[in-house]
């Protein structure tokens, strides 16, 4: 038993509360988390009718979570006594995690039907699935023991609360409300394909670790592949899916283009296979990669190769073939969704195109994402690019042009327009112009 002591920190003097009496303490919250053991030994003896895996890790989860966070503020991972209860209830609520976003995947969308050619999806995920509730079993019979030898009393009284999600093919209200119909979302769609295809490589220039054997994956977290790099990809695709839903969900355009239902349904299977990937790096880096005083025996009940398999070989792995879909209907709806034009236009008066009308055309370009060229004599430059148009911009003063042509989609056209009516935002005297309110986007 720890002697009562205070420990100073810079404010005022800290009381230290002994191992038995916080084990009081933690009861009425560790009681029922002990408790769904009981449910871990049913889902081994796969009485299925008894114990749905959403359910339970939708459990794991909110009791883990709150156990944790009181031995967090009571810092038992600073504790002899404690630190290995503390790792198992860490252990238990990321892979609790894991296992969630993995079967509300499973239930949601047939990834086998958007990756027809990889039709071992479903397959690999139930063995992730297999291998993330065996670990849980583990851990919570370890858990079970732990408490015991810590004198919590395990309390299971109550049935297992229920959790489901839609299911595929289940009754769903009528569809009574109309699509709401806007006079142009191409422009929002192209810009959403546009940023798909930049998150897109992102993801892609990982590739290379899937290809490695297992025993070489160690060497790649947290170097090349981290709980970081895992999180920002799952922030752009939730950005991608948040974008999709605000503006495109419902609208005509979906009824135009179904591919686009399908190309959401890709954002949703990526950012929930990120999600997991995010997780169980977080876990391997902070548990299994950083040693502490439990590690070697954490490694016992928890296989690490396991944790970077699912991380590499699943998670990554279908992520990256999702992507190479993804890529090939971004390109297709791009294609689809031009409509090409060509208009002459006036150089900016007196200066030409220096900075400032430059960035204003860029602007534009890349706020539909497609691709605009001006054309100028013989000579051909991106207007999506800053750099080639004040090349082109020298090159007409060279030649002594006035008026140049642009080609590319209509409605990137129909704003470079307008811009030239303003002398592209400037002042003759190379001063800011104000612009209409169509053009507001440009700042």
């Amino acid at each position: 038993m720890t002697e009562s002591i205070s420990l100073l920190n810079l404010v005022k003097e800290q009381k230290v509360v002994s191992e038995e009496e916080f084990a009081r303490m933690l009861e009425p919250m560790a009681g029922p988390f002990l408790g769904l053991s009981v449910y871990m030994d049913k889902s081994e003896e796969k009485a299925v009718h008894n114990v749905n895996i959403m359910s339970l890790a939708a459990n794991v989860i909110k009791l883990s979570s709150d156990v944790e966070h009181m031995l967090d503020r009571f810092h038992a991972r600073n504790n002899k006594q404690w630190i290995w209860f503390r790792e198992l209830t860490a252990t238990i609520k990321n892979i609790g995690k894991a296992a969630f976003l993995l079967e509300e995947l499973k239930q949601n969308v047939s990834a086998d039907n958007l990756l027809p050619e990889e039709s071992g999806f479903s397959k690999k995920a139930e063995e992730i699935t297999g291998f993330f509730m065996q670990t849980l079993r583990v851990c919570f019979q370890e858990l079970k023991d732990e408490g015991q030898r810590l004198s919590i009393n395990s309390s299971n009284e109550e049935d297992l609360p229920r959790y489901r999600v839609r299911m595929r093919d289940e009754v769903i209200l009528p569809h009574t409300i109309e699509e709401m119909d806007v006079s142009d979302m191409s422009g929002t769609v192209n810009r959403i394909l546009q940023r798909y295809t930049e998150v897109a490589g992102k993801i892609s220039a990982l590739k290379n670790i899937t290809n490695l054997e297992s025993r070489d994956l160690v060497k790649h977290i947290p170097t090349n592949a981290n709980e970081s790099k895992f999180r920002q990809l799952g922030t752009d695709l939730h950005n991608l899916q948040s974008w999709y839903d605000s503006y495109i969900f419902n609208h005509l355009i979906e009824r135009d283009f179904p591919i686009l239902k399908t190309l959401r349904q890709i954002f949703f299977v990526q950012l929930n296979l990120s999600k997991i990937a995010t997780i169980l790096s977080h876990y391997y880096e902070r548990h299994i990669f950083v040693s502490s005083p439990v590690t070697a025996r954490l490694k016992k009940i928890v296989s690490s190769a396991g944790i970077l398999e699912a991380i590499f070989f699943f998670t990554l792995y279908y992520s990256i073939k999702l992507t190479e879909r993804g890529i090939e209907y971004a390109g297709s709806l791009l294609n689809a969704l031009i409509v090409p034009d060509t208009c002459e236009l006036p150089i900016p008066k007196k200066m030409g195109f220096h900075a400032r009308p430059a960035t204003k055309v860029v602007k534009v370009v890349q706020h539909y994402g497609t691709d605009v060229r001006m054309l100028v004599g013989d000579q051909s430059f991106s207007a999506g690019s800053v750099l080639e148009l004040l090349s082109a911009g020298g090159y007409i003063v060279t030649k002594g042009y006035d008026r140049v042509i642009f080609q590319g989609d209509k409605r990137t056209l129909d704003d470079l327009r307008l811009l030239a009516e303003y002398n592209y935002g400037e002042t003759e005297n190379g001063k800011d112009n104000s612009l209409p309110e169509a053009l507001s986007y440009l700042g």
